[in-house]
């Protein structure tokens, strides 16, 4: 080996450096890529010439200059997810942003983020919730669950939290603030309440209270909420009544202004020209200066309108929560201009495709409850290639002739000629070339079709898994409950002729399916709400037309932890796994699945958390899969894991604590073998992680190298993907000095940029060198990594 790398040395010098500069992903290894939708947005912030949008699941800008969106995330030095509240300072040139964890970003003009976590970590009884950012005197002051709290927007740091400022003491909610002539104004859960900035607001004797209408009896019903400051003047928006203007004086008063009736106010928002008063039925007004209201943006029927900002060019920016952001010419015949950053239309996500060959990912809207009641859906579903995602859903295809919009498709595989094809749960197998280029299979359609409709109903048939096998055939895993009929056929796409496998009892209740190394397709019963019940569990099925091995069937009295298994996979070395509602197994059997003696096994932690005892045992493992260096990713409700390949050692576990996962209950986790990515759908939506292995097809090249060349400020990890497939690699410097040895995960390398001392290498050259196990396919690439 070393005579080997000795070779590969002295070929260095050969070594085109262009060729190791191109990456496949611009997310670094060990990034998070949020895939959430970015329509039904919330809150807006004019920042010049952008406008910041804060949707129900993302956040992006608006370049009003290029007229193009830009979803910001981590990868973007963003420390949060989930932006509930945000405000644009225009001294400082800096915006705020509060996430749904009170977690607080500042997003400054030189493109830095300055984190602020101290609301975040502070220890707070009851809930802890940030309900808007407002900006004022040299501050911005988040209104919180628990009184107000002042940022000072030129230390970037907290000066004063307010909060027993209510009548005795107490401690108020806030709803919004703002600040005007020297006061500061809050709508609270005990009225509006006002204090001079230069009293000792931390003292609640310092605070005026005004209710203009009375409180109601019923606390949900909160009649103060927003507030906004114009031309000296605060006016507040008291629900189911109208706007109020404050009077100066002692103490001071409030007066109606006519004409602004909301039953419910959305927000009240500053401008040039007056103050802008949105809400659900009136669109957007504005209040000028002598108090007269007209109506700038007219509601659009059935949608509703949560924000607005004026733009200096006196054009008006609307969230609306339906339709999307729109910008609005007040006076023009010329229909709204609306912006929809990319991404997939909901956040509905069952299961996720991620196939290597045709480098594209497919996210399934359908599905069902545990006791198996369909969802009812049609929600389509989505397609990630080349970095962009397309919809196909009735909004965007809404010809039948173009797309069938199935009901509840649930999970999908690709044949290798790239067709796609959908398991619909209600909605039968649909077969999916694009657009006007499908097929639709159901019960007896077409003629020839085995499909069954569940208890009978031919509107109703569930196909619940789908796998395509190297030669192109098609398993269907039809679940219909009619006992005497196998619901599990292969499709010829090609002739357009089916296979019955023949029944035996359980086959008419199936979901899961795997197809193994041998052609043996592994297929679990459908769980049902009794767990003791016998007929639950895992059938290994040889589909030789003259087979001598009937089904084979699997239960805890064959290794299994428990009978109502949620997924099973094949392994880099042809081993079944099955994950249950008690922990996972494998088969790994040599004597094969029809063996009598032959069984299931419970992989055992030996190392690190949870030594001594079977994997995560005391989970419900929803979903499983397999990466390109055979580690083993679990979804639970509990967060994503990723175990070494035989299980036997955690490697990582990610919650929404601790990574961008909108949410701990993880509804699917796949792997693209090409990319190394790894996909991961939760009930709160989709987010991709990048992982740190990879399959090599075909000779490799060892020609993606990310980043290239490494920054001084880098502090993530360095990777290189097609190599040979768990390949030897020694990193050198140009004097042939080892750095760094290890084998790869797959096709991919990662290298932290340290020597065996733990410390960062010297800035300079660095050559990759690698080859398979017999000294053959070998690569050689550069790195340049910059240190400080």
């Amino acid at each position: 080996m070393l005579h080997v790398f000795r070779c590969l040395l002295a070929l260095a010098g050969l070594v085109l450096w262009a060729a190791t500069s191109r990456a496949q992903s611009t997310a670094g290894y060990g990034d998070w890529q949020l895939h959430l939708p970015t329509n039904r947005p919330l809150r807006l912030a004019d920042a010049g010439d952008r406008v910041y949008v804060a949707t129900e699941s993302n956040f992006y800008f608006l370049d009003k200059k290029l007229n193009t969106t830009q979803v910001l995330s981590r990868r973007d030095g963003l420390n949060d997810v989930g932006v509930v509240a945000l405000a644009y300072d225009s001294v400082t040139q800096q915006t705020v942003l509060a996430y749904k964890n009170t977690n607080v970003d500042i997003l400054q003009p030189n493109g830095r983020v300055r984190n602020l976590n101290d609301v975040l970590r502070k220890p707070i009884q009851g809930s802890k919730v940030i309900n808007q950012v407002s900006i004022g005197a040299g501050k911005a002051y988040l209104s919180t669950s628990f009184g107000l709290v002042a940022i000072d927007l030129e230390k970037l740091e907290i000066t004063d939290t307010y909060s027993n400022i209510g009548p005795g003491g107490t401690v108020v909610a806030v709803y919004d603030a703002a600040v005007a002539n020297g006061n500061l104004f809050a709508a609270t859960s005990v009225g509006l309440l006002r204090g001079a900035l230069t009293s000792n607001l931390l003292d609640y004797r310092n605070w005026t209270q005004y209710i203009p209408v009375p409180l109601s009896a019923n606390p949900a019903q909160l009649a103060y909420r927003t507030l906004a400051a114009y031309a000296g003047q605060v006016y507040a928006g008291v629900e189911a009544n109208g706007v109020f203007k404050y009077i100066s004086g002692n103490p001071g008063s409030w007066q109606l202004v006519p004409n602004t009736y909301a039953a419910q106010f959305r927000t009240l928002r500053s401008s040039s020209a007056g103050v802008l008063v949105v809400d659900d039925n009136a669109g957007v007004r504005r209040i000028d200066g002598n108090g007269a209201v007209t109506t700038v943006v007219p509601p659009t029927g059935g949608t509703f309108t949560q924000d607005a900002v004026r733009s200096r060019d006196g054009s008006y920016y609307v969230a609306n929560y339906n339709l999307g952001l729109q910008r609005v010419q007040p006076g023009s015949a010329q229909a709204p201009e609306t912006f929809v950053a990319n991404g997939p239309e909901t956040s509905l996500a069952f299961s996720i495709l991620a196939d290597a060959r045709s480098n594209k990912v497919n996210v399934f809207t359908g599905g069902y409850s545990e006791r198996y009641v369909p969802s009812g859906f049609r929600a389509g579903f989505y397609e990630f290639a080349n970095g962009q995602w397309t919809n196909f859903t009735s909004a965007t295809l809404p010809s039948l002739t173009d797309f069938p919009n199935p009901l509840s498709p649930v999970r999908g595989t690709r044949t290798p000629d790239g067709t796609l094809y959908v398991g619909n749960n209600g909605g039968g197998l649909l077969e999916w070339k694009g657009p006007g280029q499908f097929r639709q299979f159901g019960d007896g359609t077409p003629p020839g079709s085995p499909l069954l409709g569940t208890f009978g109903l031919k509107e109703r048939v569930e196909v619940t898994d789908v796998a395509a096998d190297a030669t192109g055939l098609v398993w269907v895993v039809n679940r219909h409950l009619r006992p005497g009929n196998s619901g599990l056929f292969i499709l010829d796409p090609v002739a357009t002729t089916w296979r019955t496998i023949p029944w035996v009892s359980g086959l008419e209740t199936l979901e899961r399916i795997a197809l193994d190394d041998n052609g043996y397709a592994w297929v679990s019963v459908a769980r049902k709400t009794d767990p003791t019940n016998a007929a639950l569990g895992i059938f290994a099925i040889d589909p030789a037309p003259v087979s001598p091995n009937p089904p084979r069937f699997f239960t805890t009295a064959s290794g299994l932890p428990d009978n109502q298994v949620y997924e099973l996979a094949k392994d880099r070395r042809g081993s079944i796994w099955a994950a249950t509602i008690k922990g996972v197994a494998v088969f790994n059997d040599p004597n094969g699945p029809f063996d009598p003696n032959a069984g299931f096994t419970l992989p055992f932690v030996t190392r690190g958390e949870g030594t001594g005892f079977p994997v995560l045992f005391t989970e419900a493992v929803r979903t499983l899969a397999v990466d390109g260096g055979d580690r083993k990713w679990f979804g639970t409700d509990n967060g994503l894991w990723l175990f070494s390949p035989d299980a036997d050692e955690a490697l990582l576990h990610f919650t929404t604590a601790n990574s961008p996962l909108p949410s701990n209950r993880i509804v699917d986790v796949k792997v693209n073998d090409k990319t190394g990515e790894v996909w991961v759908a939760t009930d709160a939506g989709v987010v991709a992680y990048r992982g740190a292995a990879s399959i090599t097809e075909g000779t490799p090249t060892c020609a993606a190298v990310f980043p290239n060349p490494v920054r001084a400020d880098f502090t993530g990890t360095m990777g290189i993907t097609g190599l040979a497939n768990n390949a030897l690699v020694k990193i050198t410097d140009v004097a042939g000095h080892l750095v760094y040895a290890t084998t790869a995960n797959g096709g991919t390398v990662t290298w932290n940029m340290n020597n065996p001392n733990g410390q960062r290498v010297r800035s300079g050259v660095y050559l990759v060198l690698t080859s398979d196990a017999d000294g053959k396919n070998t690569c050689v690439s550069k790195v340049a990594v910059l240190s400080k």
